[in-house]
């Protein structure tokens, strides 16, 4: 997903802010609709956006898209063998250690003491919906199939910035949203003997993914990166070891579902080599984080976001490599339409900015 992922932030409005996100769709908002918050490194410290550096943005956004893609064929492959919930968990556990350590030692104690505490814990509730339900759907939907429709998130932050903060969205963009969500239709192909509900549980991942934006715009500028990660992360571990617990209490139902056979699935010892595999999705994962925050950091949000559309290049790629995965004419067809109508709101957005 990235963590869609991303797959983030949204990969949308202040990926720096983010730390958690699975697709970095979260670093795409501008003042009006996409709206870009400034990154702090600190309160009361310079912000590294202070210089713009595209072409190391640039590699940085790239690089990161990348390791989320990997990440994500990791959760895939390890779902395979074990409950997702299971995965989820260790791969959690390792990221929060791997965050806090790094924290610390970087920043102090002090960065794990947040301001904002329930906006923070409610954009961990948002991540664990978000990034649980697409990993669930990774289990039996291909990596391009998932991707393509959780890209579909940056379309859900313009509207979600004219229904819940009132912002004025032109017809553009309203063209934009509506052909994006056109283009939903066609890869998931509802109606046919094709469909299948599992396809359909990105687009719900995208759109908790994308309401965490509108959350950074009331905490960005007051939170350290590093601390809302950690608080995110928490709370996802938190939330994930809970439901863990409860299916494992409950009665399976009757199997027929890829879904809910995988959510009742009981957890089992993993091997040596897949304890590894979990320890290496841990630290791409991580990577990740690290990599999209600097990105965001040297580089202004117009010029690097459009470049977050490498993910669905990376999850195609890795998904015929690693499981041979195939995409359809609908999928590819249906994911141009989903990355132009993001592009032209981005192009929107940028030919339309007050220039100072």
């Amino acid at each position: 997903m990235k963590d869609f992922g991303y797959r983030s932030e949204q990969h949308l409005a202040n990926q720096g802010d983010s730390l958690l996100i699975s697709s970095c769709l979260e670093c795409q908002i501008e003042q009006k609709g996409l709206a870009e918050i400034q990154f702090r490194t600190i309160p009361g410290r310079h912000s590294l956006n202070d210089h713009h550096r595209p072409v190391a943005g640039v590699l940085f956004c790239t690089g990161a898209l990348l390791l989320f893609a990997i990440q994500d064929s990791l959760i895939k492959q390890l779902s395979q063998r074990y409950p997702v919930l299971e995965v989820l968990t260790l791969r959690s556990f390792i990221v929060l250690l791997l965050l806090v350590a790094l924290a610390v030692a970087l920043y102090g104690r002090g960065v794990l003491i947040g301001r904002q505490h329930r906006l923070m814990m409610l954009r961990g509730v948002l991540a664990f919906f978000a990034f649980t339900s697409y990993y669930m759907a990774l289990k039996t939907v291909p990596l391009a199939d998932a991707g393509s429709v959780y890209m579909t998130a940056p379309l859900f932050v313009t509207l979600l910035s004219s229904l819940l903060l009132g912002e004025r969205v032109g017809v553009h963009r309203w063209i934009s949203v509506t052909v994006g969500f056109c283009a939903v239709l066609i890869i998931l192909n509802p109606g046919s003997s094709l469909f299948r509900i599992e396809a359909a549980i990105p687009l719900f991942s995208a759109l908790c993914y994308a309401t965490i934006p509108i959350i950074n715009r009331r905490i960005g500028l007051s939170e350290h990166a590093m601390t809302m990660g950690i608080y995110t992360t928490t709370v996802f571990l938190a939330l994930v070891s809970l439901l863990s617990l409860t299916v494992n209490l409950l009665p399976a139902p009757a199997p027929g579902n890829g879904i809910v056979d995988g959510l009742f699935q009981p957890w089992s010892p993993m091997t040596a080599s897949d304890l590894g595999l979990a320890l290496v999705a841990g630290v791409v994962f991580s990577g990740a984080l690290l990599s999209i925050t600097q990105a965001y950091r040297i580089a202004i949000v117009s010029t690097i976001a459009p470049f977050e559309y490498s993910y669905l290049l990376w999850v195609t790629l890795l998904g015929y490599l690693l499981f041979g995965d195939v995409p359809g004419p609908r999928t590819v067809f249906g994911a141009a339409l989903v990355v132009l109508s993001g592009l032209y709101i981005l192009y929107r957005e940028k030919r339309n900015r007050p220039k100072t």
